[in-house]
């Protein structure tokens, strides 16, 4: 329901608030049944100060459940809520959750896609350069930890 209700105020938004679409790339460990290691390229893109919708596409190996690494891929679309939108503070945490598509493959061949609910909280370090430095923890196809870097406005 929230996630509803995140997804009609975005679709309002664009009439109030230009739309600003910045890059990101990030590195993410999944720990689950399945573990996974996955690089990822996104948008970040700003529908309110407050309000960001995150595409994001991942790769890498993933390891368990049969011996050696396979291949895994993913497709998150995450709602984040900025608790700071003005950058009143060096630190910007924020809350956020989506829906993601995850692929492990298996050894017997078969492909193994699933879609997985997301929830993260995370916060935005101090802006670099200009970068936007970033932190994440949540749940969504196993406990989830990122780090990564979005351009700065």
């Amino acid at each position: 329901m929230a996630v509803a209700a995140a997804v009609l105020s975005c679709a309002a938004a664009p009439v109030m608030y230009a739309q600003r679409i910045e890059p990101e790339a990030r590195a993410d460990a999944f720990i689950a049944h399945r573990s996974a290691l996955q690089g990822a390229l996104g948008l970040d893109i700003a529908f309110s100060p407050e309000l960001h919708l995150e595409l994001a596409a991942g790769a890498g190996p993933a390891f368990g459940g049969g011996a050696g690494a396979s291949f895994s891929a993913r497709g998150d679309a995450v709602v984040r809520f900025l608790l700071d939108p003005r950058h009143l503070r060096r630190w910007t945490p924020y809350a956020g959750g989506g829906v993601g598509a995850r692929y492990d493959g298996s050894y017997d061949g078969s492909p193994d896609w699933r879609a997985v609910a997301i929830v993260v909280v995370g916060v935005d370090a101090p802006r670099w350069k200009q970068a936007i430095p970033f932190i994440e923890a949540g749940l969504g196809g196993g406990f989830r930890i990122g780090a990564g870097v979005r351009r700065a406005p």
